[in-house]
């Protein structure tokens, strides 16, 4: 329900709501540009950021792991196992 004696604010013009109307349209800009400005950062900035250092990273593991396994192949210990028989006796 809407009563006239609870109201706060005084009825204007409608030639006086061209500024707040302005004001309003300026800001939803303002932020839709800060917005776009985001994206874009985004996308030209981050993302080639992140794949470079993904990149980076998947070559320097794959080159540490190729240095592992020629090392395995190096140094590889001789040895010869042998295996003790231990059978129980049954008397």
């Amino acid at each position: 329900m809407y009563f006239a004696a609870f109201r706060t604010t005084t009825t204007s013009p409608p030639s006086g709501r061209l500024l707040p109307t302005v004001i309003r349209l300026m800001v939803l800009a303002a932020a839709g540009v800060a917005v776009l400005a985001m994206m874009l950062i985004g996308f030209f900035v981050v993302l080639p950021l992140v794949l470079a250092g993904g990149v980076a990273s998947y070559l320097y593991l794959r080159r540490r792991l190729r240095q592992a396994q020629h090392r395995s192949r190096d140094s590889m210990i001789g040895a010869e196992y042998t295996v003790p028989d231990r059978r129980c006796q049954i008397n």
